[in-house]
């Protein structure tokens, strides 16, 4: 059963959602062709928003693994977080794996304790989107747009649920046992380490918005390629979006979940389906570019001190 659902989530899911895309594509190539004839800059620029954006991502990572005392350079967890971005687009989301085996085996970092780095980013994430998503909806609104309940209401319940899991502690679970027990006992201490820095919170919240901020724009832009112009306010309800499908996707590359999620929260805000999707699909091509050649570097990179980092420990044995 475990085999059959890990076959569904990391071959089956990508291929079909692959082929919805090629076809979504290929009945809209008319409309793509101008973009390849003649990109301009506009490809490019998309580009560098993809590259900034991925920066600021990595740096809320770093901004929590030093919080947790972590000595890791900027610079490096950069590397580190462009090798993960690499290694996800393959199945079993193997550069997350990458990343947590990296610190423990470079920075002696606990499988457990980088969990809960993760775990804060994502509840972070939630509440960033939720402010991002709300932001744009008031702004869309008040710009003469259109709006759908059920987006405001997504937004507002991830504001909630966000709130809750910051102001409530984490339980303790006395019923596990043995390793269960011990992971989760790190897990714990972890996120109330991080519950009691509020500083770090509002740091890493912060970043996370300046991101969604470049992924606005990054989405303006490659929606005008498609002849789509509409205000900032509309692309940031579009941007958290692409940031919760990317923090919540099972499948390779989050391929086919971010399409869908973009989709749906274009559709939500006055867009057709077809544009959303095919402006998500631009976007796409874009990221898996800059992930293939900058991934590329922080592999090299990082796979070198991993290896230092086992000889030394090796040669102290």
């Amino acid at each position: 059963m475990r085999r059959a659902r890990w076959w569904l989530a990391n071959v089956v899911a990508p291929l079909g959602f692959g082929a919805a895309l090629a076809i979504v594509v290929w009945t809209r190539r008319d409309d793509l062709s101008p973009i390849f004839e003649d990109p301009g800059p506009t490809l490019a620029l998309i580009g560098l928003l993809v590259v900034a954006g991925h920066f600021l991502n990595s740096a809320e990572f770093w901004v929590l693994y030093r919080a947790h005392g972590l000595p890791i350079g900027l610079w490096e967890n950069w590397l580190l977080f462009t090798a993960g971005q690499l290694g996800n687009l393959v199945p079993g989301q193997v550069g997350t794996l990458y990343r947590f085996r990296y610190l423990k085996t470079v920075h002696g970092m606990a499988y457990a304790r980088a969990g809960s780095s993760f775990g804060a980013n994502l509840v972070i994430t939630f509440a960033s989107s939720s402010i991002a998503g709300l932001l744009g909806l008031v702004g869309t609104l008040a710009s003469g747009g259109t709006v759908t309940w059920w987006i405001a209401t997504a937004f507002i319940a991830l504001g909630v649920g966000s709130l809750t899991m910051v102001l409530r502690p984490l339980p303790r679970v006395p019923f596990l046992r043995g390793r269960t027990a011990r992971l989760w006992q790190v897990f714990h201490e972890g996120w109330e380490d991080l519950r009691s820095q509020p500083v770090v919170a509002w740091q890493v919240l912060s970043l996370d918005l300046a991101k969604y901020v470049l992924v606005a724009v990054r989405f303006q832009l490659a929606f005008s390629l498609l002849g789509v112009d509409e205000s900032i306010w509309y692309f940031l309800v579009i941007a958290p979006a692409a940031g919760l499908a990317g923090a919540l996707s099972f499948t390779p590359g989050g391929l086919g979940i971010r399409e869908l999620f973009v989709t749906l929260a274009a559709v939500g805000v006055g867009s057709t389906l077809d544009d959303g999707l095919l402006a998500a699909t631009v976007d796409r091509g874009v990221m898996l570019l800059a992930s293939l050649a900058l991934g590329s570097v922080g592999y090299l990179y990082t796979r070198g001190r991993m290896r230092r980092a086992a000889v030394v420990a090796a040669d102290t044995t």
